[in-house]
């Protein structure tokens, strides 16, 4: 099983909630990096917490294993089940403005 996760995105998003400007007390590279900083922890929280759900929701019988993690599973290929399965084209597409 592999689990991938980017801080980038949560830095983003926290750079958007708090802009670089006048009141920084740090210079852009500084801010940026501490957004970076605070995306990996908050990253590595959000996948214990869950996978922590996932292992509850087989415990008490709401899912089976593969349910819970069929796509992130990995395939002789080295590929999760997922970058296979999107790969292939097998899941329908997105339509543009949906």
């Amino acid at each position: 099983m592999q689990l991938k996760a980017s801080a980038r995105g949560y830095a983003a998003a926290w750079l958007r909630a708090h802009p670089y400007g006048p009141r920084v007390r740090a210079s852009r590279a500084d801010h940026e990096a501490k957004a970076l900083k605070i995306g990996g922890i908050a990253v590595y929280s959000i996948l214990r917490d869950w996978v922590k759900g996932q292992v509850t929701a087989i415990e008490i019988g709401m899912l089976t294993f593969e349910a819970a993690f069929l796509s992130h599973i990995l395939l002789p290929s080295g590929q999760t089940v997922i970058e296979h399965v999107q790969h292939q084209k097998l899941l329908p597409q997105e339509v543009a403005g949906g």
